[in-house]
């Protein structure tokens, strides 16, 4: 049986550390296993993992102690891919979110209630949510190949040497943050032509934080510019623009998208 993804355990405390793991390496995953920051660092800096289940204190008996934090900052800033569970003490997990609201954490689990049926349920979906995210950046990948063939000779040496795919990505990760955790849309993104050559790029998704579908287009910055000043002087009553975001090569725009709904999109299973 091949194996299911590959998961993190961030987690002092021996007895409920094994138990994560061997309870997830018999569902089939490949699980790695840290009981202190460092180690969760260094295991970060060497591996991909679809998602992590990080205690948010590491060291029980220091009140104080929340080394758990800085293994989720370091996954936000770093592995964007990755999916987060964070185990909470009993009766926190409201305060929790509040604290962990800006590092996109997927989802939040009191150790004291620990359901393994729950828990391993959690840990199916954040896997699917990661394996999307990835499928995701390959098509952003394609997306810019699209876009490259309508540039110049000129711009595709300048958009190469400056990196296109990791500005698009920090593009995308500026222009979305404030919209996670998002449900990519698994058809096909689709191009927007001007002139007979491709000028942006048009995906879905699905925001679990608002409940609504987001339209994003996105394209060389002069396509996306002029975007922009076209809906300035003719607003769409049924797209509201939500957010714009402009890098050296690329642009972005984000409108919720009111004349679009679930039914219509293939997001693959519904994350809790």
């Amino acid at each position: 049986m091949g194996t299911k993804g590959k998961v993190l355990i961030v987690e002092d405390e021996a007895t409920w550390r094994k138990l994560y793991q061997k309870v997830l390496e018999k569902e089939g995953y490949r699980v790695w296993a840290a009981d202190s920051l460092p180690e969760a660092l260094d295991l970060l800096d060497r591996h991909f993992f679809h998602a992590a289940v990080v205690d948010i204190r590491l060291v029980d008996n220091q009140p104080g102690n929340q080394d758990g934090i800085e293994v989720v900052k370091r996954i936000a800033q770093a592995n964007e891919g990755t999916r987060v569970i964070v185990i909470t003490a009993f009766g926190t997990i409201r305060m929790t979110r509040d604290a962990f609201k800006q590092y996109n954490v997927f989802e939040f689990t009191e150790k004291q209630t620990h359901d393994q049926v729950r828990f391993c349920r959690l840990i199916e979906q954040a896997v699917e949510e990661a394996e999307s995210v990835a499928m995701e950046r390959r098509r952003r990948g394609s997306g810019l190949r699209d876009l490259i063939r309508g540039f110049s000779p000129q711009e595709i040496q300048e958009t190469l040497a400056s990196g296109g795919l990791e500005e698009l990505d920090a593009l995308f990760k500026g222009l979305l943050y404030e919209f996670h955790p998002l449900l990519p849309n698994r058809q096909e993104a689709r191009l927007i032509g001007r002139e007979a050559k491709p000028a942006m790029v048009e995906v879905c998704y699905w925001s679990r934080m608002s409940g609504q579908p987001l339209l994003v287009r996105f394209g060389r910055r002069r396509e996306v510019e002029a975007e922009v000043r076209a809906y300035d002087e003719h607003p769409e009553e049924s797209r509201v623009r939500l957010n714009v975001r402009i890098s050296r090569h690329f642009g972005g725009v984000v409108y919720q998208a009111s004349d679009l709904s679930w039914e219509r999109f293939d997001f693959g299973k519904e994350s809790a």
